[in-house]
C-alpha cells in the first residue's frame, strides 16, 4: 500500500512538471489550477496541510454505489470586486458565484478510475457583460502491471481570461478559450530508482476578446502544445529522494495571422532537485533548472532562463501549518509580434485551527510577468485571508478578502497593435480613433479588492 501510495506521488510529480511551458496565460489561466484533484491521472500528493487534514467529524459523507463513491457540491458565495476591468479607476460590482461539482472514483483494491464534472458561474449586479461560465469535464484511470503504473486521463476545459490577469491582453470583456487535454504516464520501478516516461497532448483554442467595445479575433493564438519526458527518482529513503526531470516541449500555432511571423517554438527544460515528504516539522520538494526556447522566427532567436518549482510545508504545531512556493517558467505568445515572456509566482499560506471546526488561513503572493520584446516587467502581488466555518458534514460557511496591486508598462501598446492587426470595417476603424482611448484602456497598474461570502453544501 505505501508503495502505490509513492508511485502515484512520483506520478504526480511528472505530470505537474508537464505543465511548464503550456499555460495560456498567467494566474487564472494556468489550466494546472483547475485539474481535478480526485480523478486518476490529475490528482497531486502535496502534503497534508492544516486546511487539507482529514476530519471525519466534518467530513463530507458521499454516497456509495456499487464500486464507486459518489462526492456532489453546491457552492453559492455573493461578494464585491473593487475593480472588474482591473484599469486604474475601473468600475466596481457585486457578484454571485455559484459552482456545482461531482465526482465519482472507484473503490477498487488495485487498479482505479474516475469522473468529474464541475462549473463555476459568475454574475455581476451591475455589470453583465461580465458575466461569464467556465466548466471542466474529466475522466482518468489508472492499471498496475506488476510493480509499474499506468496513467491515462482526457480533460476539457472552458475557461475565460480576464482583463485583471497579469500578461493578458485589455480585454473589456472576458474572453473565452477552450483547452483539450490528455495525459499519460508510465511508472517503472527498479529497486531504488524510478522512472516516469510521460506525454502531455493539449489543443488551445480562443474567441473573442473585447476592445475599447470592438471585438478583437485572437484565433491567432489557437495551438496544439505537445510534450514528452521522463522523471527520474533514486530513493534516498522511504520519504527522501532525488529528482531529475528531462522535458521536451512543441509549441505549434494552427492559425497565424496573415504576413505576420510564426510563433511556433520547440523547448528544452531540465531540472533536478530533493523531494521529502516526511511527517515531521518539514516537507518540501525543490527543483530547479533551466528551459531552452528556440523560436521558428528568426527575430525571436533562442530564449534561455532560468526554472525553479519549489513548495515548502512547515508545521511547527498540529494547529498550524506554513507552506510556500515559487515556481518559474517561459509562457506562450499572448499577443501578436511578441515571443512571450517569463513568469515568476511565488507565495506564502499560513493555516491555523481556531477551534476544531474554525480554521483562518493568511496569505500572500507576488508575480512577475518579464516581457521578451522590450515591453518592460509587469508586477503583481496579492494579500488577503479567510475563515472557514465547519458546521457539519454537508455544510460549511466561509469569509475571504483579498487585495490586489498590479504595477507595469501595461498593455496600452499591445491593445493597439492587435486591434491594428485585426481587419476593421469602417466603423469600428471610426471607433478607434476616438480620442486616445486605446492609450488609456488600461494603464497595467491597478488597485482592486475582493470581498466573498459563501454556504457550501455536500449533497
Amino acid at each position: 500500500m505505501a508503495r502505490s501510495g509513492t508511485r502515484r506521488r512520483l506520478s504526480c510529480i511528472g505530470v505537474g512538471l508537464l505543465a511548464w511551458g503550456f499555460s495560456p496565460g498567467a494566474h487564472a489561466q494556468y489550466v494546472e489550477n483547475y485539474f481535478p484533484t480526485g480523478v486518476p491521472g490529475f490528482d497531486r500528493d502535496q502534503g497534508v496541510t492544516v486546511l487539507s487534514r482529514l476530519r471525519p467529524l466534518y467530513q463530507e459523507p458521499g454516497v456509495r454505489l456499487g464500486a464507486y463513491t459518489v462526492n456532489a457540491r453546491l457552492d453559492e458565495s455573493v461578494g464585491y470586486d473593487s475593480n472588474i476591468l482591473g484599469i486604474s479607476g475601473g468600475p466596481s460590482s457585486g457578484f454571485v458565484k455559484t459552482s456545482p461539482s461531482i465526482i465519482a472514483n472507484s473503490n477498487w483494491s488495485r487498479n482505479r478510475f474516475g469522473v468529474s464534472a464541475s462549473l463555476d458561474n459568475y454574475s455581476y449586479f451591475s455589470a453583465s457583460n461580465q458575466n461569464y461560465t467556465n466548466y471542466n469535464v474529466s475522466i482518468g484511470g489508472g492499471y498496475t502491471i506488476g510493480r509499474h503504473d499506468l496513467d491515462i486521463a482526457y480533460s476539457h476545459f472552458r475557461q475565460h481570461q480576464l482583463g485583471t490577469d497579469i500578461g493578458a491582453i485589455a480585454t473589456t470583456t472576458p474572453l473565452p478559450y477552450d483547452v483539450d487535454a490528455v495525459r499519460a504516464d508510465y511508472t517503472i520501478e527498479s529497486g531504488r530508482f524510478s522512472f516516469v516516461p510521460n506525454i502531455d497532448v493539449r489543443l488551445f483554442q480562443f474567441g473573442n476578446a473585447s476592445v475599447a467595445g470592438l471585438p478583437t479575433s485572437q484565433r491567432f493564438r489557437d495551438r496544439t502544445v505537445v510534450s514528452g519526458g521522463v522523471t527520474t527518482r533514486y530513493s534516498l529513503s522511504d520519504q527522501r529522494s532525488i529528482l531529475v526531470v528531462l522535458q521536451g516541449i512543441n509549441s505549434h500555432y494552427i492559425r497565424p495571422q496573415n504576413e505576420e511571423v510564426s510563433n511556433n517554438s520547440k523547448s528544452f527544460l531540465a531540472l533536478a532537485g530533493i523531494d521529502y515528504q516526511a511527517t515531521g516539522l518539514w516537507r518540501y520538494r525543490l527543483l530547479a533548472g533551466i528551459e531552452v526556447r528556440d523560436f521558428a522566427a528568426s527575430q525571436y532567436g533562442t530564449r534561455t532562463a532560468p526554472i525553479a518549482e519549489a513548495n515548502v510545508i512547515y508545521t511547527p504545531t498540529g494547529l498550524t501549518t506554513l507552506t510556500g512556493y515559487v515556481r518559474r517558467q517561459i509562457e506562450d505568445v499572448q499577443t501578436e509580434g511578441t515571443a512571450g515572456y517569463t513568469f515568476t509566482t511565488t507565495g506564502l499560506v499560513l493555516d491555523h485551527e481556531l477551534q476544531r471546526n474554525v480554521l483562518l488561513q493568511g496569505r500572500g503572493s507576488f508575480q512577475a510577468a518579464e516581457y521578451f520584446q522590450s515591453t518592460g516587467t509587469t508586477t503583481s502581488y496579492t494579500l488577503g485571508g479567510g475563515v472557514n466555518c465547519l458546521v457539519n458534514r454537508r455544510l460549511r460557511l466561509s469569509a475571504d478578502y483579498d487585495f490586489t496591486q498590479q504595477s507595469g508598462p501595461g498593455n496600452a501598446s499591445i491593445v493597439g497593435t492587435q486591434v491594428l492587426n485585426t481587419p476593421l470595417s469602417s466603423t469600428q476603424q471610426a471607433g478607434v480613433s476616438l480620442g486616445q482611448q486605446l492609450n488609456t484602456l488600461t494603464t497595467g497598474s491597478y488597485n482592486r479588492n475582493v470581498v466573498l461570502f459563501g454556504i457550501h453544501l455536500a449533497l
